[in-house]
């Protein structure tokens, strides 16, 4: 199947809005977590105000996947930013956001997209990436070991009302 993988734009902010939301609840609705707090994290952090705040910030870069006729099957948001004290390298980027629809995880995409953000990283410049990822999320945990990716720390996550841990995974990129 034929991939594409482009930048997002503002004219994306609804397309990725719903997109975003319905990863989400796949992700991390139930069983994993009650239908509430993610209807509750997403009403915070998944609006449409806000993801078109985000496609302005200079500091973000998001990508869509696409499929060749246009329909969103995933995308990823790098944010700029100071890396977290634990990690040694400084020159870092975060990918923030990675996410598939559930239809489509175990087909090869969540690869190619993540070596797309660490391809892009590394010719801007970038010498590691660095992302989190929910401490009970073991499948991705798996994926990201899989992917060349080290822990070197975790962090707290307000998801809703609850704060979960995260894992801070990084992996150095070559020249």
């Amino acid at each position: 199947m034929h991939l594409i993988i482009r930048s997002a734009t503002l004219a994306d902010a609804a397309v990725l809005t719903d997109l975003s939301a319905i990863t989400m609840r796949e992700a991390f609705g139930p069983p994993h977590n009650p239908a509430e707090l993610v209807d509750e994290y997403i009403a915070s952090s998944i609006t449409q105000p806000i993801l078109e705040a985000e496609l302005l910030d200079a500091r973000s870069t998001f990508f869509m996947m696409v499929l060749p006729d246009g329909i969103p099957i995933g995308y990823a948001k790098l944010r700029k930013h100071t890396p977290p004290r634990r990690m040694k390298q400084r020159n870092a980027i975060e990918i923030q956001r990675i996410y598939l629809l559930q239809s489509q995880i175990g087909q090869g995409q969540g690869r190619t997209l993540l070596q797309y953000c660490t391809d892009w990283a590394r010719m801007q410049g970038y010498k590691a990436v660095w992302l989190g990822v929910w401490e009970r999320n073991y499948r991705a945990r798996a994926f990201y070991e899989k992917m060349g990716f080290k822990p070197f720390g975790f962090h707290y996550f307000q998801f809703g009302s609850e704060r979960q841990r995260d894992l801070w995974l990084e992996k150095q990129l070559d020249a």
